[in-house]
């Protein structure tokens, strides 16, 4: 028995023995279930997170304007009636909605309720009395069929129409005329710039389309606005500025004569052109040019200087003739057919007095003859006085024979 007992043992090295080497009777022990507690708290809270999440999935968020108030108002219905009871509306007959009450609505929609108000306009003398279904004098002049951009008003357009009822006083604005190549319209407006007057015009000219006056200019009462439409892409090129040419007299100049003192420059610009449609047809225009490089002038000097007409002159013969009359002239004026003598008295190359100057055919003063006068005159002389120079020139004669 212990053998065996020990056997047993053996097979079964983790039983521990009882009292007397006999195994200890266990308890059967098996794994137990989870609460029942617990299983409903877990079912419970999936329910409500189930619940929860098919709440959230009918709830509707819509944006609510009514008669210029704005609100969210948030529904489990599915239309827009649904949203009017859930925000406390209840429509008159002449209320208008839009979209209409029986129409589905999601999330994120909008639902707009107008009243009737009485809106009053005064305009140029006459008294407009109306009903309209807006919230604004914007809304309320459009549905009268005045465009609010085309009067002038006491009130500005986002002014809301209270229950009682709005007046107002109006003028018509300004009319201005826009010819849209042939396509010519009239519009008013209040704008104070021609970009505004083309809105109001519901002209969008393009982005090269040439329009006059410019965009930025104030508008004025009757002013005619065009625009010339671009046909295709602008081109750019570099164009030579030819440079000016300035003339200026110069009296020391011989007349005819001309002198240049500044040679021209020539400067350079980008021109930007384009095909517009003028009066219908395709023609080239200018867009813009920028100046690189500036042009400078050139400088022309134009000769005033008359020389004085030598008249035919008789021709001097004889010894006279073959005398140095330079040499003569250099010893009495220098050489200077205006020269003054500082006594006074004589004058020009030869130094002649008026009287002497008479006697050889001279008219007026020596100094304003010409020099090759002076010099016939003075041979004359020198032929009158039968060469006998020292009676003329008593200093200075003896250079005839240099």
């Amino acid at each position: 028995m212990p053998e065996k007992s020990e056997k047993v043992m053996s097979e079964n090295p983790g039983r521990k023995k009882g009292r007397g080497g006999r195994r200890a009777k266990g308890r059967r022990r098996t794994r137990s279930s989870p609460p029942l507690l617990l299983i409903a708290a877990s079912v419970a809270g999936a329910l409500a997170l189930a619940c929860g999440g098919t709440a959230l999935a009918m709830d509707k968020s819509v944006t609510l304007d009514a008669n210029g108030e704005r609100s969210t108002v948030h529904t489990f219905g599915g239309t827009v009636q649904d949203v009017l009871d859930s925000a406390g509306i209840t429509l008159d007959d002449h209320d208008i909605v839009a979209p209409s009450p029986d129409t589905p609505i999601g999330g994120g929609d909008h639902v707009i309720v107008r009243s009737p108000r009485d809106l009053t306009v005064e305009l140029d003398g006459r008294r407009l009395e109306h009903r309209v279904n807006a919230a604004t004098l914007g809304e309320g002049l459009r549905q009268i069929g005045l465009d609010p951009e085309g009067v002038e008003l006491s009130q500005a357009h986002d002014t809301a129409i209270p229950s009682d009822g709005l007046t107002v006083t109006a003028g018509r604005a300004p009319r201005m005329v826009v010819v849209y190549d042939t396509i010519r319209s009239e519009t008013r407006t209040t704008g104070e710039t021609v970009a505004d007057v083309l809105e109001a015009a519901g002209v969008e000219p393009g982005e090269h389309d040439v329009v006059t006056p410019d965009l930025d200019e104030p508008a004025e009462s009757d002013m005619v606005v065009h625009v010339l439409p671009v046909i295709g892409e602008p081109e750019t090129e570099e164009v030579v500025i030819e440079a000016e040419i300035v003339e200026r007299e110069n009296p020391d100049l011989p007349e005819g004569e001309r002198e240049v003192v500044t040679e021209p420059e020539d400067g350079l610009k980008e021109v930007t052109t384009a095909t517009v449609l003028r009066e219908g047809e395709e023609v080239e225009h200018a867009l813009s040019e920028e100046i690189l490089t500036e042009p400078v002038a050139g400088l022309v000097e134009i000769g005033t200087k008359v020389e004085e007409a030598t008249a035919d002159l008789p021709e001097v013969g004889g010894e006279a003739a073959g005398l140095d009359w330079a040499g003569l002239a250099a010893c009495e004026s220098g050489g200077d057919p205006a020269a003054v003598n500082s006594a006074g008295g004589y004058y020009g190359l030869y130094q002649f007095s008026p009287r002497t100057w008479a006697s050889v055919g001279g008219s007026g003063l020596p100094s304003d003859a010409s020099p090759e006068e002076q010099t016939m005159r003075a041979q004359l002389l020198y032929d009158s006085v039968g060469g006998d120079w020292r009676s003329q020139w008593p200093h200075c004669g003896i250079h005839l024979f240099d």
